[in-house]
C-alpha cells in the first residue's frame, strides 16, 4: 500500500538525505521472528561485553595480586637470610660466653690455689718460710710471685666478668632482633596467605565471568543459527527469480522508472531483498543479483554500514583491495553508503550508485549516477 505524506519537497529531501541507504524490514511472522532473534543477539552481545569487561578487570586484579605475592615472597627470602645471619651471630655469642665462663672458672681455680698458698703460709712463721727456702732471695721471689699472680688473676677475673656481661647483653640484643625478625616473618606469611586467598577468590570470579561469557556465547551461536535459518527462508521467498532489468543507462535497475519520485514523495516500498527502492543498498543488491544470480536477504539489517559485518557473517570476503564487480561500502555518515564497482584503475574506482546527490542527479537524492572516486573511500565486499 502506498503512503502519501503531506509535507514539503525540501523537508522530504532532507529526511531522505538523513536516512539514505536504510532497509525495509521483512514482513509477517518471519520478520517478527528475525527481529526477536536479532534483539536477543543484541542483548547477548551486551552481556558478553559486560562479562568480558568484568573478566578483564579481574584478570588485571589477579595479576596485581600475584605481583604483590611475589614481592611478599621475596621479602620473606630476605628475612630468612637475615634470620639465619642473626641466628649464627647469636650462636657465636653463646659460644663466646661459654668460653669466657670457662676462663673465669679456670682462673677461679688458680685463685683458689693462690689463696690456699696464702693460708698455708699464714700457718707458718716468716722465719720458718725463710728457713725452708733455698736462700733469702728465693723467699722474696716466691712471696712476690704469689702477690703478683693474685693481683693478675683478680684483674683477669674482673675483665672476664665485664666481657661476659657485655656478651650477655649482645646475646639479649640478638634474641630481641631474632624475635622481631620472626614476628615480621609471621606477619609476612599471614599477609601472603591473605593475598593467596584473595587471588584464589579473584581467579574464581574471573572464571565465573568467563563461564557466563561462554554460556552467553553458546546461546548467541544458537540464535545466530536460527537467524541464518530465517534468513535462508527469507532468501527463498525473495529470491528475485522473476526480476526484470530496467533502464540499461541506469544500471539496469528494475525500479529506475520510479526514481527519484518514490524516494522523494514517500511512496517507497521494499524490493525483493528487503531494501527500500531507489536507495543505494537496493541498487547494490540488484547489481549483486544481476551479476551473480543471487543476493543474500539482509532485510531489517541492511543499512550500508552494516553490510561488511553481514557479509562476514555470511562467509563473504571483505577487503580494502578494490575489485571490479564488487560492492563498495563507505562507512561515513550515520548509515554509510553502498556503490557498485564498475572498474578499477590504479588507486581510483569507477562506480555506479543510487541515492547520492551530485551534478549527475541535478543535486537530487534517490537517482542514478556514475563517477570516479578514490579507492580508499570504500571497503569492498566480494560476492
Amino acid at each position: 500500500m502506498k503512503i502519501w505524506r503531506n509535507i514539503s519537497y525540501l523537508a522530504v529531501a532532507a529526511a531522505i538525505l538523513l536516512t539514505s541507504c536504510t532497509s525495509l524490514p521483512a514482513s509477517a511472522t518471519l520478520r517478527e521472528d528475525l527481529n526477536e532473534v536479532n534483539s536477543k543477539i543484541s542483548e547477548l552481545n551486551d552481556q558478553i561485553r559486560g562479562y568480558e569487561k568484568e573478566a578483564k578487570a579481574l584478570s588485571e586484579q589477579a595479576d596485581s595480586i600475584s605481583k604483590q605475592i611475589a614481592i611478599l615472597q621475596n621479602e620473606q627470602v630476605k628475612l630468612k637470610k637475615q634470620i639465619e645471619l642473626k641466628q649464627a651471630e647469636h650462636d657465636q655469642i653463646v659460644l663466646e660466653i661459654e668460653a669466657v665462663q670457662k676462663r673465669i672458672n679456670d682462673n677461679y681455680e688458680i685463685i683458689g690455689y693462690v689463696i690456699a698458698q696464702y693460708y698455708y703460709n699464714d700457718d707458718i712463721s716468716t722465719i720458718e718460710r725463710i728457713a725452708s727456702a733455698d736462700n733469702f732471695s728465693a723467699f722474696v721471689d716466691e712471696e712476690a710471685q704469689l702477690s703478683s699472680v693474685s693481683d693478675t688473676l683478680s684483674q683477669i677475673v674482673e675483665e672476664n666478668k665485664a666481657l661476659k656481661e657485655s656478651l650477655i647483653e649482645k646475646k639479649k640484643r640478638a634474641e630481641r632482633i631474632l624475635a622481631d625478625l620472626d614476628a615480621q616473618k609471621r606477619q609476612l606469611a599471614a599477609t601472603e596467605q591473605e593475598q593467596q586467598g584473595l587471588l584464589a577468590e579473584t581467579k574464581n570470579n574471573e572464571s565465573r565471568y568467563n563461564s557466563l561469557k561462554k554460556k552467553a556465547s553458546d546461546e548467541r551461536k544458537e540464535l545466530e543459527e536460527q537467524q541464518q535459518s530465517i534468513l535462508r527462508e527469507l532468501a527463498k521467498r525473495y529470491s528475485a527469480s522473476n526480476v526484470t532489468a530496467g533502464d540499461p543507462s541506469k544500471g539496469g535497475y528494475p525500479y529506475s522508472g520510479q526514481c527519484p519520485a518514490a524516494s522523494i514523495n514517500g511512496t517507497q516500498y521494499g524490493d525483493q531483498w528487503g531494501m527500500y527502492i531507489c536507495e543505494c543498498v537496493s541498487y547494490a543488491a540488484w547489481k549483486v543479483y544481476q551479476n551473480y544470480g543471487y543476493m543474500p536477504y539482509w532485510g531489517g539489517r541492511g543499512n550500508a554500514s552494516q553490510w561488511p559485518s553481514n557479509a562476514r557473517a555470511a562467509g563473504y570476503t571483505v577487503s580494502n583491495v578494490p575489485r571490479a564487480r564488487s560492492v563498495g561500502i563507505s562507512m561515513s555518515g550515520p548509515y554509510g553508503h553502498a556503490v557498485w564497482i564498475e572498474a578499477v584503475s590504479g588507486n581510483r574506482v569507477y562506480i555506479s550508485q543510487y541515492n547520492y546527490a551530485n551534478e549527475a542527479t541535478n543535486w537530487l537524492p534517490g537517482d542514478y549516477s556514475e563517477q570516479w572516486m578514490d579507492a580508499g573511500a570504500f571497503v569492498y565486499i566480494y560476492f
